[in-house]
């Protein structure tokens, strides 16, 4: 049933989707709301609908999210889950409902205090990321499309499990296991930076020594925030503690070098940089992904893992070489922004 609206009179009571997310005409599993001068409104209740027209007009005046119900969380993700597994579902709709569902499921990570269970959850929907990347050669660039011109840390996590998924199917085949712990570690990668200050996060401008050791903090951070997370398997804990190894030994945090660095972890870090360059942001345009690869070729050697990322591209060894600055982290603004000034 629709909930009273007088029992929902604060924020804390709703958590955010994206417009596009709610499915038109189809009757709504779940009340919608919407931010009316700082007070929740009801714009529709469980069981009504919306038209395309109604969802085309709230994007036109700026509309971006509906507020949903934290009592209904569940019945807004079965909702998600039912178009998903839907066979008749076409695969652009498909895209869309795996990309929202784990929006959802990545801002829970980064600001929930238990993480357990949202980390249980994500294998299902790592399991329907492997399943739709398998099942067509298009499904990558599907998924992709959706998200160019949204780039933010939870955004750039779902990027990067979908890439890792990808990568790991070139290497490995469709060995399912193979692809679902590098999903899973791509979705986790970067949970370490839920506690790092936004403000390092998001600045554009150098950054202290004190400033750039706090950063290079979050692997580790990581690893400590799914310590007794046991549905979590160990290849994929190395990905979120070992991100940022380069494989010629100049990375951190261990300043591991070769084959002491994961595979799964050398292919996350390939995904990483991929997707960081060939994302729109507040302060850069995207790189079209063929610059993006001659950027990344000039990074070699010594970034990547050679072998893995011959598989991503066969022209490996044809591009001048970039040099990377000590501080390089291609999830951080003022990094990205010293390669695009080169």
């Amino acid at each position: 049933m629709a909930l009273p609206i007088r029992k929902l009179d604060a924020l804390k009571d709703f958590f955010e989707i994206r417009i596009s997310s709610v499915v038109p005409v189809i009757p709504l599993k779940y009340d919608i709301f919407l931010l009316v001068n700082t007070k929740p409104t009801l714009f529709r209740r469980l069981g009504e609908s919306i038209s395309s027209a109604r969802i085309s007009s709230l994007y036109h005046h700026g509309g971006e999210t509906f507020l949903v119900p934290e009592a209904q969380r569940v019945l807004y993700l079965d909702s998600m889950k039912e178009k998903i597994q839907d066979p008749d579902t076409k695969a652009e709709e498909k895209a869309k409902y795996i990309k929202e569902s784990a929006f959802l499921h990545v801002n829970d990570l980064f600001t929930k205090t238990d993480v357990a269970p949202i980390v249980e959850e994500s294998h299902l929907l790592v399991d329907e990321m492997v399943k739709f990347v398998t099942s067509d050669i298009s499904a990558v660039s599907t998924l992709m499309r959706l998200s160019r011109h949204d780039y933010y840390t939870y955004n750039h996590c779902v990027d990067v499990a979908v890439y890792s998924i990808a990568l790991a199917r070139r290497a490995y085949g469709d060995d399912k296991e193979m692809l679902m712990r590098a999903g899973l570690g791509g979705l986790l990668h970067d949970i370490g930076k839920r506690d790092v200050r936004s403000e390092l996060i998001n600045k554009t401008s150098a950054l202290s020594p004190s400033e750039w050791e706090e950063i290079k903090q979050h692997p580790t951070h990581g690893k400590n925030c799914l310590e007794g997370v046991t549905c979590v398997p160990e290849e994929s804990r190395k990905v979120v503690y070992q991100h940022h190894e380069n494989f010629d030994g100049t990375g951190y945090p261990g300043n591991l070098m070769g084959d002491d660095i994961s595979s799964l972890a050398r292919i996350v870090t390939i995904a990483d940089v991929f997707d960081a360059l060939t994302t729109d942001r507040s302060y850069h345009k995207a790189m079209a992904p063929k610059d993006a690869m001659n950027m990344m070729f000039g990074m070699q050697p010594g970034k990547f893992d050679p072998n893995l990322f011959k598989s991503f591209n066969k022209n490996f060894d044809k591009k001048p070489k970039v040099t990377l600055p000590k501080d390089f982290d291609p999830c951080t603004p003022q990094s990205v922004v010293k390669l695009f000034k080169k």
